[in-house]
Parts: structure tokens; sequence; C-alpha cells
């Protein structure tokens, strides 16, 4: 066959796929825009503000049916997240929900970043993400996230989901290098000065377990130390149990981060009690509290939030009214009053 006819064959064959491949394409997305007042005892309320934010995402998605007989997921997000300091574009524009998945029964072999289950997904059934609405990173100077700083889930990496039945499934993530998020083109140094350093995440979720109403979590990430004179890998551990029978929930997590400093954890312990009052409405009320034990901790950092959701079909409320005692779990940390106020929607 000449160069000429492979070229030509190749061209048809790459037509052919693309076409199958948009007929089997979905495009999704999502709008949340939300105010945030916050009202700090410190330094004479000098950290109190009131502003408004927004989050937009577009999802493109595409499965279907290799030549082996294989399913396959693949797809990208586009997420544009606010920022406060004008012009600034945020690094997670492309490293949103990437992945490829090749899919035999139960088991799921995943390629990407940001999309298989993780440690950072909401570990209690409350109408909200007390995290995402009140932890560090939202609030200033509260001490509460994440364990592990942040899943792993974040890095490009690759990963296997195993079904086990029942609602349960175990998944485990390695990220070969912790420094990349999944911005670089393919494989492009990552510029990190400090090495090379490797993160996991090992885990498994049961969601509503045979219909019991219960479901659970249990995670466990490591991020390598980056030199040899850190004294110890930074990691975290996460388990839950949930139980939801008709309107009523209830929920307890226990978060634990182990960081790299010596002897110095962080460990939250949160709970919830949810009510669905009709279809539409929803309340939550969770309580976290956070032990840091380095010497910077000298009191628990303790959060009472009243969570209130309303679904008006296409569109969510989401109200959330906190109270934060010992921010950032030292007694000179002061109090503080948080509230939120979210409109999303979906399309």
């Amino acid at each position: 066959m000449n160069k000429k006819l492979l070229a030509t064959s190749a061209l048809i064959s790459s037509l052919a796929f693309s076409s199958v491949s948009l007929a089997q394409t979905t495009i999704t997305g999502s709008l949340d825009l939300t105010l945030r007042n916050t009202s700090h005892d410190a330094d004479a309320g000098a950290k109190s503000e009131t502003s408004m934010g927004r989050e937009t995402q577009i999802n493109i998605a595409n499965k279907g049916k290799l030549n082996n007989g294989m399913d396959y997921a693949a797809g990208f997000s586009l997420e544009f997240d606010g920022k406060q300091a004008g012009g600034t574009a945020d690094s997670s524009i492309s490293n949103e929900g990437v992945y490829l998945n090749l899919i035999s029964g139960g088991t799921t072999f995943h390629v990407g970043a940001d999309w298989i289950q993780n440690s950072k997904q909401d570990l209690i059934n409350a109408t909200g993400d007390i995290i995402d609405e009140v932890g560090a990173g939202v609030v200033s100077g509260v001490k509460l996230n994440y364990v592990g700083t942040n899943s792993p889930k974040e890095n490009i990496g690759v990963g296997i989901v195993q079904d086990l039945g029942n609602g349960i499934r175990a998944s485990g993530f390695f990220a070969p290098n912790d420094a990349n998020t999944g911005t670089g083109n393919n494989g492009a140094a990552t510029l990190n000065d400090t090495g090379t350093n490797s993160s996991y995440e090992v885990g498994i979720r049961g969601s509503n377990v045979a219909n019991s109403g219960i479901s659970f979590d249990l995670w466990r990430n490591n991020v390598n130390k980056t030199l040899p004179a850190t004294a110890r890998d930074t990691q975290g551990t996460a388990m839950s149990v949930n139980y939801n029978k008709g309107p009523f929930g209830l929920g307890v997590a226990d978060l634990k981060t182990e960081l790299a400093t010596a002897a110095s954890d962080i460990e939250s312990r949160l709970y919830t009690a949810s009510y669905a009052v009709n279809n539409n409405l929803t309340a939550s009320f969770v309580y976290a509290k956070t032990d840091d034990t380095s010497s910077d901790g000298t009191a628990d950092e303790k959060i009472k939030s009243l969570m209130l959701g309303y679904n008006f079909g296409p569109v969510g409320l989401l109200v959330t009214a906190s109270k934060i005692e010992n921010l950032g779990a030292v007694s000179t940390g002061k109090d503080a009053d948080a509230l939120g106020i979210s409109l999303n929607t979906k399309f």
C-alpha cells in the first residue's frame, strides 16, 4: 500500500471515529452565584467583609464501546472560578474533571485529574458541604479543612475503581508528581524545584448499602515528603457513617491530617442532623470541632452551622448561617459569624 493510500485510509478512519464519538457527546454545565458576609471579633473587626462570587462550569462528556467490547467514558470540564484579584485567571480552568475511563464489568481503569471518587467529597449528608461553606479558604483563619490538606485527586494520575455490589465501591489513585495538577502539556516539566514527590489515596465508599439507609466512607491518603530533611510524609485519614430513614438523617465523620512537621496533627470531628420538611425544603444542623496538636493549638475550634436548602425546580437556594469559636484552634483567635447565600442551577 503506498503512502498516499495509507494517508487516505488514516483520514477516513479518523473521520469515522470522530463521527461516532460526536454522536455520543453530551454538554452540560452549572452556575453558582454566592453572597458571603463574615463578621470577625479579632483585630477590631479588620477581617470582616461582605463579598459576592461566582463559579461557572462547562462539562463535555463522551461514552461508548471499544472494538474489544469494553466500555469507555471520557471528558473534561472548563471551570471558571471567581478571583478576588482583578485580571487573575484561576488555574482550575483546564484541570477540572479530566478523565478517560476504560470499563470492564464492575472494574474501571481511570486516567485523569479531579474525577475519581475521593476523600474531598462531602463525607456527611448535610444540605451543603460544611468545608466548602465555612472551612479553610472560605472564612479567614478557620482551621477546619479536608484531610491531607487536599485530596491527591487534584493531581493528574492513574487509578482503579472496583464495584463490590450493594452500593459499595473501592478505589485507589496514584499521582507520580504531587506538584502536577494536570496543567502541564503532556508531561512537560512542572518546575518543581524540590523534586518529584508522589501521592496516593485509597478508600472505600458505601452509598445506601443494600437499601439499608446506611452510608459510609473510609479513606487514607499520603503525600511523600519532598526533601530528606522533612520530618515525615503528609498523611490524611477520613472516616464517616451516615444514616437516612424517611425525612431524617444523622451523620458523624472524623478527619485527621498528619502534617510533615513532626508532632503536628489536626483532627476534626463533625456531626450532622438533617430533616426534609417536604420535597423542596431541607434543613441541617452541623457541629464541627477541630483540635490542633501543634504548639499553636491552644483551644478547640468549634463551628455551629444551620443550613437550609430550597429546591425551586431548575434553581436551588442554599443558606448557611454559622458561628465559629476560637478561630484557628487558638484561644486568642476570637470568634466569627458567617452567612452564605447561594443560588445554583444546572443545565
